[in-house]
């Protein structure tokens, strides 16, 4: 039983990591059109805050954040 165990808890530690990495940078994308700084849309958002961003949308310091808070 302990190793269905370690299968479930690593199923589910892949699959919540999965949807941070997929999730959060379409949520910064999301929030950044919400705010209404003159994005055109969501391509120009992105292409617009990759050359003006130190960090890529995807590794940005909250993600890592959501990332420990999964352990």
């Amino acid at each position: 039983m302990g190793s269905l165990q370690l299968e479930d808890f690593a199923a589910g530690w892949i699959g919540g990591a999965a949807s941070v990495i997929v999730g959060h940078p379409l949520d910064t994308v999301k929030t950044r059109l919400q705010a209404g700084v003159g994005y055109g849309n969501t391509f120009s958002c992105i292409r617009m805050e990759a050359a003006s961003d130190p960090f890529p949308l995807a590794v940005s310091p909250p993600f890592f954040l959501q990332l420990k808070s999964l352990t």
